[in-house]
């Protein structure tokens, strides 16, 4: 049975940091409303390099995530975040199943000045992708059917800084990142279980988007949707690129 370890190692288990959740604009979002309500869609394309012994060729790693976000506001300069949905990954033998995804974390504007702000941000997502699978391996006594189950279960932290440039409906946004992964994929087979860490590893990059406002409340002190912003950005690392869409509605009324 070690050959169904050994396909388990060469397949799944990495050194490269491969999560790319939304990052968003470093600098408050919520602008003076109390709450905000976005939907997300996230894609990423990872080169990664795996744990094994010798030089092992990059897998080609492909991410999808889908949030639901819920923000609130503790004064006009810091928020925090919230985030519930789903994540799926898919590489060569694996084809993973759409699992439930989280997130939270925190922006903060450091500085204003005239339509310029500059801002930090920091946020972790867990990412849960299951595999299942039935192979056919032949042993000294004859075929063996083995069921497996195999759990991809990634935390990924992201440090990010940049500035944000405002006029009229208009945002632009961008900056430097850093990010980390821990995790481990877990292998069931029935009679033979693995458990592969994931190597964490630092990986630096950047990001740029932009945000421009849809609509606006006629009656800004009310206490309903005070706007529309839609958003689109894109991420790069030394190990993968990304983008992703969100639509985000502020909403409470003001501070």
């Amino acid at each position: 049975m070690r050959r169904v370890v050994v396909v388990f190692a060469v397949l799944f288990v990495c050194r490269s940091t491969f999560g790319q959740a939304p990052v968003g604009s470093p600098t408050a979002l919520l602008d003076g409303t109390r709450f905000g309500a976005s939907v997300e869609y996230g894609q990423a394309d990872t080169d990664i390099t795996f744990d094994v012994d010798g030089d092992a060729p990059a897998e080609d790693f492909d991410f999808l995530t889908v949030y639901a976000a819920f923000s609130v506001a503790a004064t006009e300069r810091l928020d925090f975040f919230l985030r519930l949905g789903a994540s799926q990954a898919e590489t060569t033998g694996f084809d993973g199943d759409t699992n439930f995804s989280w997130g939270m974390g925190t922006r903060f504007t450091l500085l204003k000045w005239h339509d310029f702000s500059w801002g930090a941000l920091a946020q972790f997502t867990n990412l849960v992708s299951r595999h299942d699978t039935i192979d056919e391996f032949i042993l000294e006594e004859g075929p063996v059917l083995l069921d497996t189950e195999e759990e991809l279960n990634l935390v990924e932290y992201v440090f990010a800084t940049g500035p944000t440039w405002r006029h009229g409906p208009l945002a632009l946004y961008g900056g430097l990142l850093l990010r980390t992964v821990t995790g481990e994929l877990e292998a069931d087979a029935g009679i033979v279980q693995e458990q592969f860490d994931v190597d964490e590893q630092w990986d630096a990059g950047g990001y740029v988007g932009g945000c421009v406002t849809l609509f606006r409340s006629k009656t800004p002190e009310t206490y309903g949707i005070s706007r529309g912003i839609l958003t689109a950005e894109g991420r790069f690392t030394g190990d993968s690129t990304g983008f992703s869409i969100g639509l985000l509605l502020p909403f409470g009324g003001p501070l």
